[in-house]
């Protein structure tokens, strides 16, 4: 079977897209009670190559591989020989020759993952690619939504913050539009890609006024502002940006009482949400970070062309 390759959410099929949900929708009660330990991976081995900094997407990642049994190892840039001037050409073909089975690489630069899948024989997850995509991400909150009963035609959720930089908002905007959910882009013209202010992707519609927009959603997805991508000129005062954009304790209540709110993070505190959020019923930013590990053990699986599900007692 030739190897699978996760880069963009448009990689997988709509078929695939329900099995892995699914699947996550299994896994997530068990990790959530600490008592999940399978061999499905057994044999298998997982190379985790971040040239990024990451905490919830390398470290459930490597959780996933560990509850699945396989034998999953950790690098980045610094202390590789990337830092050296290995080209990503020699580092994919070098770790290829080592026989991994699985690479999810995240790189500042999207062509850099494409390089890299190009010349792994193995599957290649992409782990987060600069402004391009991150597609685990946006699956991982598409099983929050299926969980809240909000993935679903006609559904309305906002994603509002940084769109500029936002490879979770690019994903996302792909998975949620092609399952008939509208979605509204609220940000400020200079954190809006300028194709989008003329024209917006096909399925969602872009507003300035997050007062406007949260009465009439059923979600709400918050992003930080990327400061390590933007230039000094595009740098608003925290401040600034929190009274505009952030969500504070009177714009939750504006949220309708059913609604959700989620947070790919990082979080900064007090910038994008305030404390009162955490303590908001309808803050479902935690579940993500726990629907995370259990989405990446089914994309593990995926990956490696084993059953998503284990059988029953297979716990």
């Amino acid at each position: 079977m030739p190897a699978r390759r996760l880069l963009r959410i448009g990689d997988l099929s709509p078929a695939d897209v329900d099995a892995l949900l699914d699947a996550a929708l299994w896994y997530f009660p068990h990790i959530a009670a600490g008592e999940l330990k399978l061999t499905t991976l057994r044999g298998f081995s997982t190379l985790l190559m971040f040239f990024e900094p990451s905490t919830r997407t390398r470290v459930s990642f490597e959780l996933a591989g560990k509850l699945l049994g396989s034998d999953t190892i950790s690098v980045t840039s610094s202390g590789s020989s990337v830092e050296k001037g290995e080209s990503v050409v020699d580092t994919a073909q070098t770790l290829s020759a080592m026989g991994f089975h699985i690479a999810v690489v995240r790189h500042r630069s999207a062509d850099s993952v494409e390089l890299f899948a190009e010349h792994f024989a193995g599957a290649v997850i992409n782990g987060g690619a600069g402004r391009g995509e991150h597609p685990t991400q946006a699956l991982l909150d598409a099983a929050v939504l299926t969980r809240a009963g909000m993935l679903e035609a006609g559904r309305h959720l906002a994603i509002a913050g940084d769109i500029l930089h936002s490879r979770v908002a690019r994903s996302n905007i792909a998975l949620l539009t092609s399952r008939g959910v509208k979605v509204t882009l609220v940000a400020p013209p200079p954190l809006m890609p300028p194709a989008w202010r003329a024209e917006p992707p096909t399925g969602t519609v872009w507003e300035t006024d997050l007062d406007r927009v949260l009465p009439e959603i059923d979600a709400v997805m918050m992003l930080r502002m990327q400061r390590e991508r933007m230039g000094g000129g595009m740098l608003p005062p925290a401040d600034e940006y929190s009274a505009l954009y952030g969500l504070d304790a009177r714009r939750l209540r504006l949220l309708r009482p059913d609604a959700v709110i989620m947070h790919p993070g990082p979080v900064n505190r007090g910038v994008e949400v305030v404390e009162a959020v955490f303590a908001d019923s309808r803050c479902r930013i935690n579940e993500q970070v726990t629907m995370g590990v259990a989405l990446r053990c089914a994309l593990l699986c995926w990956a490696c062309g084993r059953p998503l599900i284990p059988e029953e007692g297979g716990l």
